[in-house]
């Protein structure tokens, strides 16, 4: 069978001698969607390392008496807060057996006490009238309003840490340490 010059030409233009272009732009794109989404989670990784803060308890005694906290106070909150986020400002504890959650240094809960992201508010008391993401900021000012609040209403026993570690017989910051703070 002789095939002639023409149609072998017309047989070779008609083969593809390379990946068709609609592949290779679609190959492109979703390497560049990758990229995008590889750094996007790299930022948000970085961004949330970032504004974790944990307080060192002499700058938490001064910032919660600077807020009004009387001194002969400040060895419980600062037990409370070493058991509850170990100073920690961003912290959002495990979920608990009623399905709330706690936030913030002094772990405060949003069943009662502080409205949480993304649900309507009447189905929260949210007595401290306040966000929970508000508890959870570097400015400490919301957290502790909150707190005395809670303390006012329940008590130290409102946190659960206070009974085993923090009841007036076992405070591990004691008067001496929390005047190395001011001195």
């Amino acid at each position: 069978m002789n095939i002639s010059r023409s149609q072998q030409i017309n047989y070779a233009k008609q083969r593809p001698t390379s990946k068709p272009k609609v592949a290779v732009a679609a190959a492109r794109v979703f390497t560049l969607q990758i990229s995008i989404i590889v750094t996007l989670l790299l930022l948000i990784t970085q961004s949330k390392e970032a504004q974790t803060r944990r307080l060192q308890p002499c700058e938490f005694a001064g910032q919660l008496y600077i807020l009004d906290v009387p001194k002969e106070e400040l060895p419980l909150w600062l037990c409370i807060v070493q058991y509850e986020s170990r100073f920690n400002t961003h912290v959002i504890g495990s979920r608990n057996t009623d399905g709330s959650l706690d936030y913030g240094i002094f772990q405060i809960s949003d069943k009662y006490w502080c409205k949480p992201p993304k649900e309507p508010q009447f189905h929260y008391h949210n007595e401290c009238n306040v966000d929970c993401m508000d508890l959870m900021q570097d400015d400490i000012t919301a957290a502790v309003k909150c707190a005395k609040m809670i303390r006012k209403q329940q008590g130290w026993s409102a946190w659960s840490v206070y009974g085993e570690f923090c009841n007036s017989t076992n405070t591990v910051y004691q008067d001496i340490e929390i005047e190395e703070c001011f001195g």
